[in-house]
């Protein structure tokens, strides 16, 4: 849900929101199609580049499922950047 200041209001806890939940998220909004589906091609982007692609993008996506938005929050708190909310904020409509 859209927050007030442009952010968003989870629906679940953050530790419970891995970035690859809003990779696929994002990706279903997404109104191209997969370049990786097209037909077009040579025999070594089909046979070579495109399994070693999706190789990747398996990795990629196994290691946002692994970090949660609770993961950066302390990463941030790590390197010592302030929290937005820490300032008073107002809600009034």
């Amino acid at each position: 849900m859209r927050g007030p200041h442009g952010g968003y209001r989870l629906a679940r806890e953050r530790r419970r929101i891995s970035l690859g939940d809003i990779t696929r998220t994002v990706r279903a909004l997404e109104t191209a199609q997969d370049p990786l589906q097209d037909s077009s091609g040579s025999e070594l982007g089909h046979r070579i580049l495109r399994p070693l692609w999706t190789e990747l993008l398996e990795e990629t996506m196994g290691r946002l499922d692994a970090l949660t938005i609770e993961d950066l929050c302390e990463r941030a708190n790590t390197a010592h950047i302030p929290r937005e909310t820490e300032e008073k904020v107002d809600f009034s409509i």
